[in-house]
């Protein structure tokens, strides 16, 4: 008797986990088919609080997901997040429309106010954009993306993205008909100068116009230029007292026009070398030429001034990744 109950009891344990087995698969299928479904009309699913919680947030699921929390309302003053929208969504049209495209990956973006606060409270967020990568399995420190650290281009985030999923995307970017209405008028103009001038063209043998060349290249790489290229920042960025802010508070991020100043800031420096070793070395120092000197000094000096002040001045006085070097000019 006892055996039979054994037995009639594992049956009835065996059928109602047979049962949910098959009932967690139904829900996956449509859970996978909705998102290919959604996935096929737009590359960014844009999802409510609730929708986010169903579709990333609960179980089953055996696809991962890449979301982006922002505020794209223009009452949010947030430019940042519509340079970062641009980025985000290259990188998932690039997935959508690559021949590797499936179920295993899907972009979506959740906005704090449309309908996303919930969203925003559950994940301690208190500012945007935000990228997260939510797994199939269990998440890690390292799914939640450093803004901060690495920018929002399109580039950087498929970096992160083939970190985190294994899944490699290639970015393809939009054609921009705009730089080439313009570099195409532009070039046939260069050429038909450098043809009608082609009797003056031993005047770019002149060393000075290489050298100029040179140290305008020097100074936009030292300024952090390619940093922009690369890492792509906004221009400025608004502070926690809604004043409009220049300069990062921090050594790991800048600014566009912080660079801007840094290159000028170091430009004035060369310039004024260049000022002191012409009031040495040309024909005419020596009617008057040393008083190049005292200008030249004079803005070595008020360079080093005005570094300072923007390195006390940065939120408090913290760390700032670009400083005026000290210059001390011999008198004899």
């Amino acid at each position: 008797m006892l055996v039979l109950l054994a037995l009639l009891f594992a049956a009835v344990t065996l059928g109602h986990a047979d049962k949910n087995a098959k009932a967690t698969a139904t829900k996956l299928e449509s859970k996978v088919a909705q998102l290919l479904d959604w996935n096929l009309r737009r590359s960014i699913i844009s999802l409510s609080s609730e929708k986010f919680n169903e579709y990333v947030r609960n179980k089953p699921r055996n696809y991962s997901v890449i979301a982006m929390l922002t505020a794209l309302r223009p009452n949010r003053q947030c430019s940042v997040c519509k340079e970062a929208y641009d980025e985000y969504k290259i990188l998932a049209d690039s997935w959508r429309y690559s021949q590797d495209y499936s179920s295993s990956l899907f972009f979506v973006m959740v906005d704090i106010d449309e309908d996303g606060v919930d969203v925003f409270q559950q994940l301690q967020l208190n500012s945007a954009p935000t990228y997260f990568h939510f797994p199939s399995g269990k998440s890690k420190k390292e799914d939640k993306y450093d803004v901060g650290r690495n920018g929002y281009s399109a580039d950087a985030l498929g970096k992160w993205i083939a970190e985190r999923t294994s899944v490699h995307i290639t970015v393809m970017r939009p054609p921009n008909y705009l730089l080439l209405a313009i570099w195409i008028p532009a070039v046939l103009i260069g050429t038909l100068f450098v043809y009608l001038k082609r009797e003056n063209l031993h005047k770019f043998r002149d060393s000075r116009y290489w050298a100029v060349a040179a140290i305008i290249w020097i100074l936009a790489m030292i300024s952090g230029q390619m940093w922009n290229h690369i890492r792509g920042p906004p221009f400025a960025h608004r502070t926690a007292q809604g004043d409009t802010g220049y300069f990062s508070g921090t050594s790991q991020y800048q600014f566009i026009a912080e660079t801007y100043v840094i290159f000028l800031l170091y430009g004035a420096i060369t310039v004024g070398f260049v000022l002191m070793n012409e009031s040495d070395t040309n024909s005419w120092a020596g009617n008057g030429g040393g008083c190049l000197w005292v200008p030249a000094v004079h803005i070595q000096d008020e360079i080093r001034r005005i570094s300072l002040q923007f390195s006390v001045q940065v939120r408090g006085g913290q760390e700032h990744h670009f400083a005026a070097p000290c210059f001390f000019v011999d008198s004899d």
